[in-house]
């Protein structure tokens, strides 16, 4: 029988789902007003981790309201969260419209059903991570790829890149942030080779 997904693991997850209406909004309102909007939010939402992080009201306020989002681990450092929305500012401010709309999808659905699928599903263990959890996060890569106007060398590049960096434990770093940067580079880097 396959093990369950803890309930607030599928609302965080959920919400990373829903996240990926970022690249939406891109879409429709451009990239200056986006760059605008997610730099905003990822200050608000740094200045609000900082208080959490170092005054006790706040941290207890928050602890009411959005405790369920957080992880264990992350009660001492940043959320998910802020590095998401720091990930997405970036891949916006660094790479053209079509790479920074997939880098985005590539982080909020990708990783999500990397999860999803190995909570529910994953039995060969790769480190932290499961063959099965991976590979979900890899063909949902590749098919949020298939209406864009892309080589298939970059496609499965970005695809491969994404699906590498959800894996790799990154220490200190959360791979919201460093999903979109990787899989950006390398889908811009094989653009530029004409691959």
């Amino acid at each position: 029988m396959s093990p369950r997904i803890p309930p607030e693991e599928l609302y965080r997850k959920l919400i990373h789902l829903g996240t990926g209406s970022i690249a939406l909004g891109y879409w429709l309102a451009g990239r200056e007003i986006t760059l605008i909007v997610l730099g905003v939010l990822t200050l608000l939402i740094l200045v609000a981790e900082l208080l959490r992080l170092s005054n006790s009201r706040a941290a207890a306020l928050y602890g009411r309201y959005l405790g369920i989002m957080t992880r264990p681990s992350e009660a001492h450092r940043l959320t998910g969260a802020t590095y998401l929305l720091a990930g997405a500012l970036l891949a916006v401010a660094l790479f053209p419209p079509v790479v920074a709309v997939l880098a985005i999808l590539f982080m909020t659905w990708g990783d999500a059903m990397a999860a999803l699928v190995g909570l529910r599903w994953g039995r060969i263990r790769l480190g932290r991570k499961s063959l099965e959890g991976s590979l979900a996060c890899f063909i949902v890569c590749l098919l949020i790829t298939l209406p864009a106007d892309l080589s298939l060398t970059t496609k499965l590049a970005g695809a491969t890149a994404a699906t590498l960096a959800e894996l790799v434990p990154w220490g200190v770093l959360d791979d919201n942030l460093v999903i979109p940067l990787i899989s950006g580079g390398v889908m811009l880097f094989t653009m530029a080779s004409g691959l």
